[in-house]
């Protein structure tokens, strides 16, 4: 009963957005996406995990679902041309709301190797709404700089310009962001002139309760417990801070960079952040594109990198014991279209990590991806694969000066090739463009076939790890070391 009210708010709410957009009013604008995604999962019965490992967990069931619904909503009054005293741009107001529900099976915490998402029901909820306005303009004053105020509940966060691969093994620079709950934004934004449009920005951000975002952790270095707890009645701000330099025309070739600074991003205690990417795009003739990106970050603390997972999550102290983590990420590829019918693009990406522990001994990783999508007119073919740890000897374990009492009786785990590499294989067709009622509307329909296995597992093509069932990797050298996959079928629309 619950579900059918839910989906009946959904479907009345993005006819509304429709309907909105068709009526008169100019500025109105409707976007929207659902995607659906229903995996086969092929583990065997003696790789079932035990009861209370959590969301998406191989316990009974291995067959993994992830469908989701969004409208977006914006609005943007028009300038009238013939009004003298009216607004000169369509920057001077912007209304924003994402109308969003999501049905997954989820996924547990593993450190270094699985980033937590919550099991979903299908409930529809206004995930993201905001009021944006330009100060300069709403007073009726000119000048080269336009200066904007936000307010609302949204997450900001990098622009990642380093992000080229499909795997986005390269995308080292994700936990730099605020979390996706209200905040006030201030931003100023030069753009440059005729024949050279480029953008330059400068925005801050900072959580409505400014010093009292997030509560404060009990963070002394070299201590195992308390380590980890909320300290009562103590907090901490949060803030967000960058600055972007957004499609520079260089001679033919676009450059994008920016420089980010987050103090307790993502919502928790996880001190100073700070990243930069860059990304530059060749353009040699009309057919062809190389893109290259690179991306740098340093984050102080409580961050766990490769899995994306931070200590939010009561209990987890392999999380808020991550100190100092440098950082790397750097792709290519080559997109060429070949004529009207033909389309490659192909990416190599690669990250290091070197990651610091309270408790156990540094760990380095080196990461690694290749992936392409071959399209003939509307049908495409594309696979990838990732290897999470090129090492054969990256272990992970106690310091000698810590008692095995106080990490699990003596922790050690190594990060090998063969149980930390993935592969993912799809075929489809994309859904031919077509316009009704002056709105675009397209899509693909794909059947694919994944296994992730380790560090890999929150790195995918078409298939999702959110989606999937994870569940233990057959004769493990390391010991409990996971794996996910099997054959997927996905259905996405957009219009």
């Amino acid at each position: 009963m619950i579900q059918r009210v839910n989906i009946s708010v959904l479907l009345l709410t993005m006819a509304a957005m429709v309907f909105a957009q068709t009526t008169e009013n100019g500025g109105f604008t409707v976007k929207g996406d659902i995607t659906a995604l229903y995996t086969l999962g092929n583990a065997e019965s003696s790789q079932a995990l035990g009861s209370g490992r959590g969301d998406g967990a191989y316990e009974t069931e291995k067959n993994g679902y992830y469908t989701s619904a969004n409208a977006y909503l914006e609005y943007k009054p028009k300038p009238d041309a013939g009004d003298p005293d009216g607004f000169k741009s369509d920057d001077f107001l912007e209304a924003y709301l994402k109308v969003a529900a999501t049905h997954r099976n989820g996924s547990f915490y593993e450190p270094l190797s699985l980033e937590y998402y919550g099991k979903g029901d299908f409930s529809v909820s206004f995930d993201t709404y905001y009021g944006k306005v330009s100060i300069f303009d709403a007073i009726a004053l000119d000048l080269p700089v336009t200066l904007f105020l936000k307010a609302g509940k949204y997450k900001t966060e990098t622009a990642y310009f380093g992000k080229i691969s499909k795997y986005e093994t390269e995308s080292v620079l994700y936990m730099l962001k605020t979390a996706n709950t209200y905040n006030y934004q201030i931003e100023a934004l030069y753009s440059g002139q005729e024949g050279n449009p480029f953008k330059l920005s400068g925005l801050f951000t900072s959580n409505y309760k400014f010093d009292e975002a997030t509560p404060r952790l009990y963070d002394k270095d070299g201590s195992v417990s308390p380590h980890g707890s909320v300290v009562v009645g103590e907090y901490a701000p949060q803030l967000f801070a960058s600055v972007r330099l957004e499609d520079f025309n260089l001679a033919g070739n676009m450059l994008s960079a920016e420089f980010d600074y987050a103090l307790n991003g993502a919502d928790i205690y996880s001190g100073n952040s700070i990243g930069g990417a860059f990304r530059f795009v060749l353009n040699p003739n009309a057919q062809i594109k190389i893109p290259l990106g690179l991306s740098i970050g340093w984050f102080e603390k409580n961050i766990d990198v490769l899995s994306g997972t931070v200590g939010a999550i009561t209990g987890v102290r392999d999380t808020t014991s991550m100190r100092d983590t440098i950082a790397a990420g750097i792709a290519s590829g080559l997109q060429w279209t070949v004529n009207d019918a033909i389309r490659v693009d192909a990416n190599l990406a690669g990250a290091f990590y070197n990651i610091n522990h309270i408790y156990r001994d540094p760990l380095s990783i080196i990461s690694l991806s290749l992936d392409a999508q071959f399209a003939y007119k509307q049908f495409i073919f594309g696979a990838g694969f990732i290897a999470g740890s090129l090492t054969t000897d990256a272990v992970w374990q106690t310091k000698t000066d810590v008692n095995p009492a106080d990490d699990a009786n003596g922790f050690k785990k190594t990060f090998s090739f063969a149980e930390n590499m993935g592969y993912e294989i799809y075929t489809g067709l994309k859904f031919i463009p077509f316009e009704r009622a002056g709105k675009k509307m397209d899509g693909k329909f794909i059947i694919g076939f994944n296994q992730n296995k380790g560090i890999s597992m929150n790195n995918t093509l078409e298939s999702r790890a959110d989606g999937q069932i994870k569940y233990r990797q057959v004769d493990s050298e390391s010991g409990d070391m996971l794996e996910t996959g099997g054959l997927f079928v996905k259905m996405e629309l957009k219009f």
